[in-house]
């Protein structure tokens, strides 16, 4: 069977950022076929749909002492009956949320998530320096013990950068914050509305990206406007060029992070420094312009017009707008313009209309004076503390349809925050490439995946050294008749490896043909060089072609290697299996006959007399060691810590530089079903140096086995 081994190293990063800022090094898109020969069938079925709502008064104060009947729900304008309801308060002198409707089955969207995102793109100076101190203002005033809090940041140069993903330690989100300077607006996006503007009315505005700089006259040479070859509706038309490629930039990165916020679970909350785009660059400047013929290469004026904006950019944008009120995220938006500079400015020459539809629409608030960012993080805290759940039954269909969301309370003079809408799922031969990326992101991070059930395989994860270097090998077993749901021509294997911060520290990819697959189950096997540490290793499977997948998942710890003395490793137990087949082949750190035996990674039948295992013994200052071997078993249930005599026996052996390496034949035949500890003790009869190791497997009932259940 023929493969490809292409495996990709990758720093640590958050899986589902990874996947926006990394992913393009793979090639996740299946080859062309109709949607027709490829779509999964679908019924309509019936799910709940859970909706954060957040309610305030004229004051701003949250309202919390609403009932059910108080609210009224429309989704796509059908009036919806609200099944399910929850009110939680946070208990500012207690720091703790109270539940007053009682423990919550949605625990997990209870727990607050903040990101910090500054904008330094359209920003200025004055905002970014307001914005770090209002950041610092919010962490150590507003945030709670249990809350976690990640940062972003924008820039044109940079794009969409995470420093730090979401976590309780808000010292280091205090660090990355504290780290921002005036340095960062460097990487900024000039906002090129400001020439444009000039050259369309002849007036000289001051917008929130250059607040304060003293712009070109007519006929003034700048390192903004070209000196040669340059006429005035070239220079219009280029700034104004240059604007919408920026703008189409930013609302792009933002809605590859809201894509990402649908896999993170609970609510989230944005709260956004920026001066936000102009309402001229997105909607136009509506004012009578004059218009040139660009052909003729002469200033020959037309006619009169009105600029209504970029299509384009108004698509982009709503399509921006959707995604974040579909990601279970409520937008903040706390505008970092410079007031006092910007008196008498137009205000469609300005952020505060796009500032104002994004928080609006994700059901947020938008606060437009960030010198007042002590009241705007207050109010941020009310709303964010005190919250309702609503819940209520849909027909779920595959169609990938928007629904809009409409909220209400029956209480007058009252103030309703809730998202406003969300999509329905489709089949994933409509995915698109990101849409197929998440997908992976799904599978491989997720206990419960959002997009269906995936198959569940047994793994196992052992670590090892070679000369004074550390690696783990990974192997899983594929049933036959289960892997069947999956098999087709596009096929991938993707193995990840994350730190205790879920972080990835490596990941590899091979892609193969399954519809040749040999009868009987299918083993695959990786191995990788690791730091000491702790890591969770995750095997994914899955079809291109039809987005069903397996997940195999296992923990492993990475000692340093051993400076003096012996050292054993965790054992590989394996066993024989007639029609058992490789995909790919076991590292050669575990030497024996592949076409015979297979990792021991499911229960022992409970008539196997014997097992053999792969026993790696390392050692350091030691010349010529005289290793003698001895084994015990302890099960863990009946009479636990009673050491069971166990027979062990060398049926081969070999030498690697400063290893040996045991082939044992270890004694089963009698012991009862359940869980055992299998311990093995290494001496040294010319030095008083000893090791151990020690390694699990697992007996089934005899009944269990007689009809295939564990």
């Amino acid at each position: 069977m023929k493969l490809s081994n292409k495996k990709t190293d990758y720093p640590p990063l958050l899986l589902i950022f990874f996947v926006f800022f990394f992913a393009a090094k793979f090639d996740l898109l299946p080859s062309q076929q109709t949607s027709e020969e490829r779509s999964l069938q679908h019924q309509t079925a019936v799910t709940l749909k859970l909706v954060q709502v957040y309610v305030i008064d004229k004051k701003g104060n949250p309202v919390v002492d609403l009932e059910k009947e108080d609210f009224l729900i429309r989704d796509n304008g059908q009036k919806k009956q609200i099944t399910e309801f929850e009110r939680h308060i946070l208990d500012l002198s207690s720091l703790d949320a109270v539940e007053e409707s009682g423990p919550s089955p949605y625990a997990q969207w209870m727990k607050r998530k903040f990101f910090l995102l500054f904008d330094f793109a359209f920003n200025n100076t004055k905002g970014i320096k307001k914005a770090k101190k209002a950041a610092l203002h919010f962490l150590d005033t507003q945030v709670q013990p249990t809350d976690e809090v990640g940062v972003l940041s924008y820039t044109s140069i940079k794009s969409l950068t995470l420093h730090e993903y979401l976590t309780s330690d808000h010292n280091e989100v205090r660090k990355v914050v504290e780290a921002f300077g005036v340095k960062d607006r460097a990487g900024r996006a000039e906002n090129f509305e400001e020439d444009y503007w000039f050259r369309v009315t002849g007036e000289n505005p001051l917008d929130a990206s250059k607040a304060g700089k003293i712009t070109f006259k007519e006929g003034a040479q700048t390192e903004d406007r070209p000196v040669t070859g340059s006429t005035p509706e070239w220079d219009k038309f280029h700034a104004q060029e240059d604007g919408t490629v920026h703008v189409l930039h930013f609302v792009q990165r933002i809605k590859d992070f809201a894509e990402a916020l649908k896999y993170i679970p609970g609510y989230k909350h944005i709260i956004l420094f920026s001066s936000g785009i102009p309402y001229s660059l997105v909607y136009g400047i509506q004012h009578p312009t004059e218009t040139w013929d660009m052909t003729r290469g002469v200033d020959t004026m037309l006619k009169q017009r009105w600029d209504f904006g970029n299509t384009l950019i108004q698509e982009r944008y709503d399509d921006m707008l959707k995604a974040l009120t579909s990601s279970n995220s409520t937008v903040y938006a706390i505008d970092t313009e410079d007031l006092s500079s910007t008196v008498g400015v137009d205000s469609r020459l300005k952020g505060g209309y796009t500032l104002q539809t994004i928080s609006s629409s994700t059901g947020g608030k938008y606060f437009g004076d960030v010198n007042s960012y002590e009241e705007h993080l207050e109010q941020i805290q009310n709303m964010t503390g005190c919250f309702y759940v609503l819940g209520y039954y849909i027909d779920e269909k595959w169609d990938g349809d928007y629904h809009e969301i409409k909220v209400k309370a029956n209480r007058p003079g009252l103030e309703v925050h809730a998202q406003k809408g969300y999509f329905n799922p489709k089949t994933f031969d409509e995915f698109t490439k990101i849409e197929k990326q998440l997908h992976l992101v799904d599978l491989a991070l997720n206990e419960r995946s959002l997009f269906e059930k995936p198959l569940r395989f047994p793994m196992i994860s052992l670590p090892c050294s070679i000369q004074e270097k550390t690696y783990i090998a990974m192997f899983t077993k594929l049933p036959r008749e289960e892997i069947q749901e999956l098999s087709g021509e596009d096929m991938e294997i993707v193995s990840i490896v994350f730190d205790t911060q879920n972080s990835i520290v490596k990941i590899g990819r091979d892609k193969m043909d399954f519809t040749q697959l040999p009868a009987g189950n299918i083993y695959y096997s990786n191995f990788t060089s690791l730091y000491a540490g702790e890591y969770k290793c995750r095997i994914v499977i899955r079809n291109l072609e039809t987005g069903k997948g397996a997940v195999a998942s296992a923990s492993v710890m990475v000692l340093d290697a051993q400076d003096q003395g012996l050292k054993l490793f965790p054992p590989l137990l394996i066993n024989p299996e007639e029609q058992g087949s490789y995909i790919k082949e076991p590292p050669p750190v575990y030497p024996f006959h592949s076409n015979q035996y297979f990792p021991l990674v499911d229960p022992l039948a409970p008539e196997t007399e014997r097992i053999l295992c792969v026993l790696r013994c390392s050692y350091s200052g030691i010349k010529s060691p005289d290793i003698h071997l001895s084994a015990s078993l302890i099960r863990t249930s009946g009479e636990t810590g009673v050491a069971i005599p166990t027979a062990i026996s060398i049926r081969d052996r070999y030498q690697e530089g400063a290893t040996e390496i045991f082939l044992l034949e270890i004694q089963t035949a009698g012991l009862l079903s359940g869980e055992y500890f299998l311990y093995f003790f290494a001496k040294d009869s010319l030095s008083p140096s000893k090791a151990t190791a020690n390694t699990t497997f697992s007996i089934e009932d005899f009944d269990s086995s007689l009809d295939g259940s564990e």
